[in-house]
This record gives structure tokens, sequence and C-alpha cells, in this order.
């Protein structure tokens, strides 16, 4: 009895021995083909948050602050990958540790954190005006073992698509084309000068007297390469435009879309922005409402007084036709947009 019960425990040790042994090596190998090296992306992030930290701008990034932690590291990816999106057809891999902060906060791969974080990256930065959205394609893979899940996401262009817009077929294309938009925009800038209420009038007013609204759905007509080299846009081309100048001149500055409201009480999208002043509070511009309107066969452009109807208004004056919604695509974030002051700016 005594050596077989010797032999018993004897077997019963080495079971467990090797069963602790394949669960480590059956987890290493699931490592291996789960885990995604994160360092550069921690670097960025730090970086990223430091860089923000530092700048008085709060427009700079105003939307990445909204974002839950997963979108926020799928937000700094893929601004750490915009020269992999100028390929037009690159995949991006999101890091290991959004799946770390889903799982810690409680969520699963099901939600939809790249829209929130895809709304959020095209809102505060401007030079993606070459991707069609419509042409990406975001994949999730879930892994399981034991009680132990992570989730795994590919940004990737859709089949035998690149994810440029119409405009642009290669990488050099795409770089000339942000290089002539900068070049454009500084020239502006250039010439803005003396207080933010002179600058903020004189971007406002460089776009309305050098654009035109878009009635013929052309191409790049709600983005900036529309508003600086095409020159004719609609709404979101305006509103961009005037962003991506006040940025330039670190002035804070936001896009806000919802419905605008004309006369005859018609409703219809519409994109517009709100300005931080130097008393620290929010005002409205409306530069696509405020482009001259010809008067008749005379050919006269309306006075100043109207061009500048929308130019820096609060609350009392904006919202009476112009009503706000901060869900930018429809995919439910709910975006919260500067309080408006209640009067309008008085220089």
């Amino acid at each position: 009895m005594k050596k077989i019960k010797r032999r018993e425990h004897g077997f019963s040790v080495i079971t467990l021995i090797l069963v602790i042994l394949i669960i480590f090596v059956c987890f290493i190998i699931f490592s291996a083909f789960t885990g995604e090296d994160t360092t550069s992306t921690i670097d960025y992030q730090n970086y990223f948050e430091e860089e923000l930290a530092s700048t008085d701008n709060v427009a700079l990034r105003y939307y990445y602050t909204q974002l839950e932690e997963p979108e926020k590291i799928m937000y700094t990816t893929i601004l750490e990958n915009i020269d992999s999106l100028k390929s037009g057809t690159q995949s991006i891999k999101f890091p290991s540790s959004v799946s770390d902060s889903i799982i810690e906060n409680g969520g699963s791969g099901d939600e939809n954190y790249f829209q929130s974080a895809w709304d959020a990256v095209t809102l505060d930065n401007l030079e993606l005006f070459f991707v069609d959205t419509s042409k990406l394609s975001v994949s999730t893979r879930t892994s399981s073992f034991l009680s132990y899940r992570s989730y795994g996401f590919t940004l990737s262009p859709q089949s035998g698509m690149t994810y440029y817009n119409s405009s642009f077929n290669s990488e050099e294309e795409v770089n000339n084309a942000i290089s002539e938009v900068q070049r454009i925009a500084n020239e502006v800038v250039a010439n803005a000068t003396g207080s933010r209420y002179n600058k903020v009038m004189y971007v406002h007013d460089w776009l309305v007297d050098n654009l035109i609204y878009d009635n013929d759905n052309s191409a790049n007509k709600d983005n900036i390469y529309g508003t600086f080299i095409n020159k004719k846009v609609v709404c979101e081309g305006y509103a961009e435009g005037l962003k991506y100048l006040l940025d330039k001149l670190n002035i804070p500055c936001v896009l806000v879309y919802g419905d605008g409201y004309d006369d005859n009480g018609n409703v219809e999208a519409h994109a517009w922005n709100y300005v931080q002043m130097e008393d620290g509070n929010w005002y409205a511009v409306d530069t696509t409402w405020d482009d001259p309107i010809y008067v008749g066969s005379s050919n006269s452009i309306m006075p100043n007084n109207y061009k500048h109807k929308y130019l820096l208004k609060g609350s009392k004056t904006f919202n009476v036709n112009h009503v706000s919604d901060g869900d930018v695509s429809g995919s439910g974030q709910n975006f919260k947009y500067p309080e408006l002051a209640e009067n309008d700016y008085e220089n």
C-alpha cells in the first residue's frame, strides 16, 4: 500500500507540473499570435499628451479630449500613421493597448470605437482630405483563451480598392496636394496681422471673397483641398478653411455641425465654426452664409455689414437659425461643443 500511495502521489505531482507547463506554453503561443509591440505607440501617446498640455490652444485637440481611452489610442495611432495612409493601400494594425483599455473599462469589441476616433481625428486634423472614408474597412479579431479575451483591430482599404478619394492616384500626388494647400494657406495667414479680431476678420474675408459655393457636386467640395486649390466648396469647405487658417494663427477654432434654417423655415444640414476670442468666450462664425451676394443686374456686392452678418456672433443672434448636433456621422457619438457667449462679440 505504501508503494501504491507513492506511485499515486508521484503521478499526481507530475501531472500537475505537466498541466502547468502546457498552460504556460499555450499562453506563450497565444501571446505570440495576438500580442503586438506597443512601445512606439506608448511613446507617441506620451509625447502627444505632453504636446497637448504645452499649448493654450484648446481647439487643436478639442474632440480628442472627449474620447474614451480606447478611442484616444486609435486616434493617436491614426495620426502616427498618416504617412502610411498616404500610400492608399497600407493596413494599420492598432496596438494591443486598445484591447487592454476596452477590457479594463468593461467594454467589448462590438462597440464602434473606431468611428468615434475617426470622427474626432477628422474634426481636429484637416489634412486627411485625400482619404475617402467610404473605402475604409475596420476588421475586428476576437481571441479567447480560458477566461482571457482580447481584441485586435486593423484598418484596411476595402477589397480591391485604394482609400484615396477620386482626385488622387498616388502618394506623390497626395504629398504635392498637401504641400500646395499649405503654401496657399501660409500666404494667407502671412497677411493676417494686428489684433485677434483683425486676424479673424481677414481670413474670414479672404474665404468669402475667394470661394464659390459649389452647386455641382464637385470633387473635394467638402475639404481644404477644395477650399485652397479648387476654391469651390460647400459649407464644410468654408468651415474647414477657416479652422485651418486660424489653427495656423494659433486662434482657437472648432468645426460645428448641425442644421441651418433659412428665412422661409427650410432646413438643411450645415457646418460652421466657433472661435474663442481674447476675452475667453466663444463666438459663432458662419463663413458660408457670409459669402457675398450680387444685387440684380448691377453685379454689385452687398456691403460689408451684410458680409459680416454671421461673424463672431453670440447665441442670442446665432441660434435663431442654427441648431448644432454633436453626432457628426450618425454613429451615436455625441460630441459637445463649446458654450457660446450670449451676446455678439464687441471689438
